[in-house]
């Protein structure tokens, strides 16, 4: 799967999970940031983003390991979108 695919199933999950406003999910683009307080970005707080961790797991069948730090790759949807991408390459 590719990083724009997976892009395309993040912003699905951020409706039906998160409860996004859909135009809001659609107008999101690959640099958009993630977490709450950086400018522009769609505010993920801690509780989202351990939703959103579950979500991938679901959706893509990877593991995240959470004795990683994984904050780098939650950095924004390009950022997102690579790792997940790489981890299914991988797998």
């Amino acid at each position: 799967m590719e990083p724009k695919e997976v892009l395309d199933e993040l912003k699905a999950i951020l409706v039906s999970r998160l409860k996004f406003d859909p135009r809001r999910a659609a107008e999101t683009t690959e640099a958009t940031p993630l977490p709450k307080g950086v400018d522009g970005s769609i505010g993920l707080d801690s509780l989202d983003f351990i939703e959103l961790s579950i979500a991938i797991e679901e959706r893509f069948g990877i593991a995240m390991d959470e004795n990683q730090d994984l904050t780098e790759h939650f950095a924004s949807f390009d950022t997102l979108s690579r790792f997940i991408a790489g981890k299914l390459r991988s797998a």
